[in-house]
């Protein structure tokens, strides 16, 4: 089974940007800005299942983003689409050099 973002059951705020990157998935703040871009609230990631969030994400967004990051760690072992031509991972297990 491929796992896609729009499996997530409680839609997020809409001033949440979620974006998936190559080491996970980002949380920024469509309304603050920081060095040019949207300020980072958060990245869950992909190798580990490890979530880091800001020390200064609001209290709103960051219960809004703990949920929706515990949707993807509950999948552990499952394969996640990447890409849009298909590419998968397999969530919370790095890949070591040896098995690359």
């Amino acid at each position: 089974m491929t796992v896609t973002q729009d499996d997530a059951t409680q839609p997020l705020d809409e001033r949440i940007f979620v974006g998936i990157f190559s080491t996970g998935i980002g949380y920024a703040d469509r309304l603050r800005e920081e060095h040019g871009d949207w300020k980072r609230l958060a990245h869950l990631f992909f190798s580990d299942l490890r979530a880091e969030i800001a020390k200064d994400c609001p209290p709103e967004l960051r219960k809004q983003i703990e949920a929706d990051m515990a949707t993807y760690q509950a999948r552990k072992g499952e394969k996640f689409q990447i890409s849009t031509s298909g590419q998968t991972i397999t969530l919370g297990y790095a890949i070591t050099p040896s098995e690359g």
